[in-house]
């Protein structure tokens, strides 16, 4: 795939019920980039329908946040953040990124930070004063973007599946 040259087309807006299909496609695409850092990332595809309902279902719920980058109208990117209460902290309000994707042949571009600079808008219009993320902790990739970016680790987070026996 070849490089685009410029991002200066690139818009992002908030994502729209006519956006679901470009939206789970760049879903699915990085949830199986996110595979290969783990075990407890493994792509389910057991009901796509379902998938599909949820998706649909947060488009506007107002609990989550999610823009997409367009680039004359075709999708290259997305956001999607949840917006959670801290009662116990303050600020209030926090937006998680959970997902961000831009398309390979769109990424060094500056979309990723046009994603990010629009999800500061929206959480500085909705009195949101905090906006973290979350990845797989082996994606240097994503490590590298945000820290460039200015982000920093707040918290780690452990698992360990139901089935697997604990040991003391």
């Amino acid at each position: 795939m070849s490089k685009v040259t410029a991002s200066d087309n690139v818009s992002v807006v908030p994502a729209a019920q006519s956006d679901l299909n470009d939206i789970l496609s760049l879903l699915l695409r990085l949830k199986r980039f996110n595979s290969e850092f783990g075990c407890y990332c493994i792509v389910s595809e057991d009901d796509p329908e379902e998938i599909k309902r949820y998706t649909s279902s947060i488009i506007d719920d107002g609990k989550h946040i999610i823009l997409l980058a367009k680039d004359r109208g075709k999708t290259v990117g997305l956001i999607l953040a949840d917006v959670l209460y801290r009662i116990y902290y303050s600020p209030k309000y926090e937006a998680r990124i959970r997902d961000i994707y831009v398309l390979p042949e769109y990424r060094m571009r500056g979309i990723g930070q046009k994603l990010i600079e629009e999800l500061m808008n929206v959480a500085s219009k909705r009195n949101i004063g905090l906006v973290t993320t979350e990845f797989p902790s082996d994606n240097l990739v994503a490590v590298n973007f945000f820290s460039k970016i200015g982000y920093s680790q707040m918290v780690s987070i452990w698992g360990v599946p139901v089935q697997q026996s604990l040991e003391p």
